[in-house]
């Protein structure tokens, strides 16, 4: 009997990313092992119990939901991403309880409509999360990606923005925006960082496929959760905002058909998981961005 794929997801426990793990769950009918990392227990455990069971069937316990192959477990992991520190350490758990990953989707971000906010460490949260934290996990997690069983390889998928960046606008004396930061600069940033940190790691690792994906507008938690008069705009506009938007489910269905079936290499996809056109960016560039990012998690990594 083949083995169960593995497959873990980053920001699972709502929007685009809980979107896809349910569709994966319910494309393998429950029978791989899925874990979700987040900070919401409550949202995860609600998922979780929502995912097609494994058709055989094994001890449960109080992690995962019951299962009836010993390896399509259905688990939960709790971690801020805004921690660099914290992802390192998510990432020894991982390695060492995980023979293999087939299956890495990221989709951790948060919405700031202000001037910079640090984390602890120094960084941007919205850098932290919707960057350094996806490069330091893909990176920390390549020994297990490397020993995928899937056919073609594993799969990482970074849902953000694809081909929303502008590798002009980049300031190499400044890339972590502590010097000038804008909510513009920010935006442009981690999505130039993204399509970037993707180029360069599947030159390193060409059996793997390596993704950045842009879903378009996602009617998701994130927005009513938001500011006050964001979340009074898009009830009050929800009519218009419905014709041009997906609910997390549809969004979901189509970005994780999407990372099932990406080649090996870097690809770039759009809102219906179309391919998107990509113009390799130069390595100069690629390299100034890849020693940054090495140096600033690196410097987070506990003993």
């Amino acid at each position: 009997m083949p083995q169960a794929p593995v497959a873990i997801f980053v920001g699972g426990t709502s929007g685009i990313g809980r979107g896809m793990a349910e569709a994966f769950a319910h494309h393998m009918n429950g029978n791989a092992r899925i874990i979700i990392i987040g900070r919401n227990q409550a949202a995860a455990t609600e998922i979780i119990r929502s995912f097609p069971k494994p058709t055989k069937r094994t001890e449960p316990n109080t992690d995962s939901s019951p299962s009836d192959n010993p390896e399509a477990i259905h688990e939960f992991i709790s971690a801020d991403f805004s921690s660099i520190s914290d992802v390192h350490e998510t990432a020894k758990v991982l390695l060492d309880r995980l023979q293999r990953v087939d299956y890495l989707v990221l989709t951790q971000g948060v919405l700031l409509f202000a001037g910079r906010k640090e984390t602890k460490e120094g960084l941007d949260e919205k850098m932290a999360l919707s960057y350094y934290s996806r490069w330091t996990i893909t990176r920390d997690l390549l020994p297990l990606l490397r020993k995928s069983e899937n056919h073609g390889g594993a799969r990482v998928y970074s849902v953000l923005s694809a081909g929303r960046g502008d590798l002009g606008s980049m300031d190499v004396d400044d890339l972590d925006l502590k010097k000038h930061y804008t909510i513009e600069k920010c935006r442009l940033a981690v999505s130039t960082y993204n399509d970037l940190s993707m180029q360069k790691f599947a030159k390193e690792d060409p059996q793997i496929s390596f993704s950045h994906a842009y879903p378009g507008l996602v009617r998701s938690a994130m927005i009513t959760s938001s500011r006050w008069w964001l979340t009074t705009a898009y009830y009050l506009f929800y009519p218009f905002f419905v014709y041009f938007s997906q609910t997390p489910e549809a969004a979901g269905k189509i970005h994780i058909s999407a990372c099932m079936a990406s080649p090996p290499g870097f690809n770039s996809y759009g809102e219906m998981g179309e391919s998107l056109k990509y113009t390799p960016a130069d390595e100069e560039m690629v390299e100034y961005v890849w020693k940054h990012t090495l140096e600033v998690t690196e410097s987070l990594k506990t003993e």
